[in-house]
C-alpha cells in the first residue's frame, strides 16, 4: 500500500519554463481563406474548460479552455460564460505529513467530506446570463445524441438533463426543479411545456467559422462508470443515432455557409483516470465484481483497468480480499475496456464519413493524444499521460490542464493553417500553467 500511495501522491514539481527562442516567433497571422470573425466552439466539458472534476476560473483555468487559445491566436472576440470564485467546486492539493495529497471536491450527497474540501460558489447557483449570445457553446457532459430529439421521449430526457424539472435528489446538487447537469445553465432551454433544444443555439449563432469537438461522452460516460450500462449520461450511443444527429449539427453550419473543422474522440482508456491505479502499483492481489450484473468475483488481471476512484477505497481494504471486492463502478474489466476501445473506433469512423461529406477537415485528436501516452517535448519539457506528474492533465486525470489546453489548441491550429491557408500562430504551451501546488 505504501508503493501505491508513493506512485500517486510522490510529485516531481514541473518548475522548468524555457526561455529559448520559440519556433514561433516569426509567424505573420493571416486568415488565408477562412473568416474567424465569429468562431463559434460546440463541445462538452473539454470544450468549456472543465479542469480539477470542476469548472472553476480562479487561475484562468475556464478562460483558458483550447477554443479560446485558438480566438486568441484568430485575433476575434470569444465570449465565454466564465464562473466565479469557486465555480463548481473542484478537486485541489494539500500537504498532509509531509506528503502531497489531492483533495476531492465538495460531494453534497456524502457525509464525510475532507474538511478542506472546495464547494460551489454561492454564485454558481445562478451562474450564466442566459440574454447574452456566448461563442464558447461547450457544455460539460453534453453528448451528441443530447443535441436534437427523434421523438417526445427524447425531448422531455434531454430537457431534465440539461434544462429543468428534474426532480431531487437527481437534480444538480439535490434540489428539485433544476437540470440534472448544472453546466449547461448559461443557455436557455425553455420549460418543460415549451423546451429550447441545444440545436437552437447553434443554428441561431450564425457562426461563420467552427470547432466541433463533440462526440467524447457517448463513449466515456459508460467507461467512466464502470461499464454500467445504464440509462442517461452514461450509455452508449447507438452508432446509427450518433451519426443522423452529427449529420444534422454539420447540415446546420454548412446551411449557414460556416467553414470549420471537427476532431475525432481521443483514446480516454489511455489518460491517468484509467491508468494511474495498476497491480504493479498496488503490489497487492485486488479482487473486482466483473460487470454490471453480474456476480462473477476475481482476481484482477493487468488488462483491467482500475480507476482513480479506486485508490481511496483500496486504502480503506476494500478489494483486498474475495468477500469485499472493488464496485464495478470502480473498474472497466478487460471485456469493457475492448468494448469501449471499439465504439471510439465506431464513432471516429462515423465522425470521418460526416465531416468528409460535408466537406469539413478533421483533426485527428485520437491519434495526437495518443502521443501523449509515449510522451511529446514542448521547448524542452516533456509531457507525458503519467499522473500529475504528465504536465497535460488536470487533477481529475482526464480532463486537460491549461497546458494540456494549450497542447490541444496548437494541434487544431495546425489543422485549420493546413486546410485553409491560414497562418495562425501556435502558442508557447509552458506560458500557461500546468498543476497549482500548494505554498
Amino acid at each position: 500500500m505504501r508503493k501505491l500511495v508513493y506512485f500517486v501522491l510522490s510529485i516531481v514539481i514541473l518548475t522548468i519554463t524555457s526561455c529559448m527562442k520559440t519556433d514561433f516567433d516569426n509567424f505573420e497571422k493571416s486568415s488565408g481563406t477562412a473568416d474567424f470573425s465569429n468562431y463559434i466552439a460546440v463541445g462538452n466539458s473539454f470544450t468549456q474548460g472543465f479542469q480539477d472534476g470542476g469548472l472553476h476560473n480562479e487561475f484562468g483555468q475556464q478562460q483558458n479552455s483550447y477554443p479560446s487559445i485558438i480566438a486568441q491566436q484568430m485575433g476575434t472576440n470569444f465570449v465565454q460564460p466564465l464562473v466565479s470564485g469557486t465555480g463548481s467546486g473542484y478537486m485541489h492539493l494539500e500537504y498532509r505529513n509531509g506528503e502531497i495529497v489531492v483533495i476531492k471536491n465538495y460531494d453534497h450527497k456524502i457525509n464525510n467530506n475532507d474538511p478542506q474540501a472546495i464547494d460551489y460558489d454561492p454564485t454558481y447557483a445562478t451562474w450564466g446570463d442566459k440574454t447574452i449570445k456566448y461563442n464558447n457553446l461547450g457544455v460539460g457532459g453534453l453528448n451528441v445524441r443530447n443535441i436534437i430529439a427523434r421523438n417526445t421521449t427524447e425531448a422531455l430526457e434531454y430537457h431534465i438533463y440539461l434544462g429543468t424539472s428534474a426532480p431531487a435528489p437527481l437534480a444538480w446538487n439535490g434540489v428539485a426543479g433544476g437540470p440534472i447537469s448544472s453546466y449547461g445553465r448559461f443557455l436557455d432551454f425553455g420549460t418543460i411545456s415549451n423546451r429550447i433544444e441545444y440545436i437552437e443555439h447553434v443554428k441561431n449563432s450564425n457562426a461563420t467559422f467552427f470547432t466541433n469537438w463533440l462526440g467524447i461522452n457517448d463513449a466515456m460516460g459508460w467507461a467512466k462508470s464502470g461499464g454500467d450500462a445504464k440509462s442517461g449520461a452514461a450509455a452508449l450511443t447507438d452508432a446509427s443515432e450518433f451519426r443522423e444527429k452529427y449529420d444534422t449539427l454539420l447540415d446546420v453550419f454548412q446551411n449557414m455557409g460556416a467553414q470549420g473543422v471537427c476532431a475525432t474522440i481521443f483514446d480516454f482508456t489511455e489518460s491517468p483516470l484509467f491508468t494511474t491505479i495498476t497491480l504493479e502499483a498496488v503490489d497487492k492481489d485486488i479482487w473486482i465484481k466483473e460487470g454490471a450484473d453480474t456476480t462473477i468475483i476475481r482476481k484482477a488481471v493487468p488488462e483491467d483497468l482500475m480507476l482513480l476512484s479506486a485508490l481511496s477505497l483500496i486504502k480503506e481494504g476494500v478489494g483486498l480480499t474475495v468477500g469485499n471486492p472493488l464496485p464495478h463502478q470502480h473498474v472497466l474489466d478487460k471485456d469493457e475496456k475492448i468494448i469501449v476501445k471499439n465504439h471510439i473506433n465506431i464513432l471516429n469512423n462515423e465522425i470521418r464519413l460526416s465531416a468528409n461529406a460535408h466537406g469539413f477537415p478533421v483533426v485527428d485528436m485520437y491519434n495526437f493524444m495518443n502521443g501523449l501516452t509515449s510522451g511529446m517535448v514542448f521547448d524542452g519539457v516533456n509531457y507525458s499521460t503519467k499522473f500529475i506528474e504528465g504536465g497535460a492533465y488536470s487533477l481529475d486525470g482526464l480532463h486537460p490542464n491549461s497546458r494540456g489546453n494549450a497542447i490541444i489548441a496548437n494541434e487544431f491550429i495546425r489543422v485549420i493553417n493546413e486546410n485553409y491557408k491560414s497562418s495562425l500562430r501556435p502558442v508557447a504551451v509552458n506560458e500557461y500553467r500546468g498543476i497549482i501546488f500548494p505554498n
